[in-house]
């Protein structure tokens, strides 16, 4: 029996030992911190919508960079669809009055940690029209450190 445990020691050591790096979403925590949406604007026909926005971000709490961008795309996608900025990618998801918006910028660290920030809003159908300006709340964050 003194075998197997030993082995079994000297296996979970090399396993910890060899694993790949894992993501660990605490790294960071994004709470309170919000993108700027301005111009927004969408369209529809039978075959789906097109949407379009600016977005901002400056300074921030959790060392995000800042940065500027326009983002385009259709809610037929089903996937993030890349802005103006590569870093940023965007997707609107339909509902009945409202839209899910839903944005997440990449970027990578000095020290090569590479995070993929995400957050997302309901835009609301008021009047017959949506908002031109809002904020998107971030709401998770995943690094591999």
């Amino acid at each position: 029996m003194k075998t197997s445990s030993t082995f079994f020691y000297l296996s979970s050591i090399l396993s910890a030992a060899l694993a790949l790096p894992s993501t660990n979403p605490t790294a960071r925590s994004p709470v309170g911190t919000e993108w700027s949406v301005y111009n927004y604007i969408e369209g529809c026909s039978p075959g789906g919508c097109v949407y379009g926005f600016n977005i901002t971000r400056g300074s921030s709490p959790t060392n995000e960079p800042g940065f500027a961008t326009y983002c385009s795309g259709t809610n037929v996608a089903s996937k993030l669809q890349s802005c103006q900025d590569p870093t940023i990618n965007s997707n609107e998801i339909p509902g009945t009055g409202n839209v899910a918006l839903v944005v997440q910028h990449k970027y990578t660290t000095e020290n090569g940690a590479t995070y993929w920030v995400t957050g997302n809003t309901a835009v609301v159908d008021s009047d017959g029209q949506y908002p031109k300006a809002f904020s998107i709340k971030q709401s998770e964050i995943v690094a591999i450190l």
